[in-house]
């Protein structure tokens, strides 16, 4: 399946696409080991459209949350920056504290 053929897919419909791909992919791993298939390019083409269908859910949850998480992502990184230089200058001390005592 295309990529522009699963855009069109809502989320639940592309969760639903991945769970069945990869029930797929299990089945014919399973007919593969006990030789009932000789076919397995099929492998290869269910991992791909798993990937294809991850790729654009992924593509629509990272875009409603970009929307939602835009003031909680500036907070974060306000607070970021305090923090580091704490810790730096803790290891500072501590390294001048074990030269001092050798």
């Amino acid at each position: 399946m295309e990529a522009k053929e699963l855009r069109t897919l809502g989320i639940d419909e592309l969760k639903a696409r991945c769970r069945q791909w990869g029930e797929e992919l299990f089945r014919a791993r399973f007919r593969a080991q006990s030789a009932e298939t000789k076919d397995t390019s099929v492998f290869k083409k269910l991992r791909k459209d798993i990937a294809r269908a991850q790729t654009v859910l992924n593509e629509k949850l990272n875009a409603g949350e970009a929307v939602a998480s835009k003031p909680v992502a500036a907070k974060a990184q306000v607070e970021a920056p305090q923090d580091k230089p704490a810790t730096k200058k803790a290891t500072a001390k501590k390294s001048s504290a074990k030269k001092s005592k050798e």
